[in-house]
């Protein structure tokens, strides 16, 4: 956990830095955006959830380390009702306008399987498959009940539309006036 926690922060301060421009294009590409505030909002609720799991972690350690009791086998249960989807519920338009509080994060960490906590945090972190934590990473979501498959899809979703060129629009016929390739060069600061 410590070293997802890490990575983060170190992430964080380098585009908080020097922007998107200087960082490789692998790790930006697992954000699915270039937009800097999008990131550092994903990456604020990931160190959030690695904190909020750290804390957990810590609290139940005696019995995370103790002998697993045999299995019982599952009471059947009736199936909840689907909830209506939001509208236009998407994720990085969620993530920037109603940003979940560290409490709403720390009730989310508590509810769901380490595993699959860590996962999130690995979305949040934009880990790619070829990143030296996803392997760690990777064990560890298999290992406490996150979903491998569902991470990587995700992943792979996210970096196919960093890549993808945007929405095309049918070619004017002539181009606007006020745009240009080069923008004028400025006689000194302003």
């Amino acid at each position: 956990m410590r070293r997802l926690i890490d990575y983060g922060k170190e992430l964080a301060d380098t585009l908080r830095q020097r922007g998107t421009a200087t960082v490789p294009a692998i790790p930006i590409s697992g954000f699915g955006t270039s937009a800097i505030a999008l990131i550092l909002a994903r990456i604020t609720q990931g160190l959030h959830r690695a904190h909020a799991l750290e804390a957990r972690l810590i609290r139940n350690a005696a019995r995370l380390d103790a002998e697993a009791r045999p299995c019982r086998a599952a009471s059947p249960r009736k199936p909840r009702p689907a909830r209506p989807a939001a509208p236009h519920a998407d994720p990085a338009v969620l993530c920037l306008e109603h940003p979940l509080t560290p409490e709403q994060i720390a009730a989310e960490v508590r509810r769901r399987p380490i595993g699959a906590v860590i996962a999130d945090i690995c979305r949040d972190l934009g880990i790619v498959p070829s990143h030296p934590l996803w392997r760690e990473a990777m064990i560890e979501i298999i290992s406490y009940g996150g979903s491998l498959a569902t991470l990587f899809n995700d992943t792979i979703e996210r970096v196919r539309a960093f890549h993808s060129p945007g929405p095309t629009a049918a070619p004017s016929p002539t181009p606007p006036a006020a745009l240009s390739l080069f923008p004028a060069a400025r006689a000194g600061p302003s």
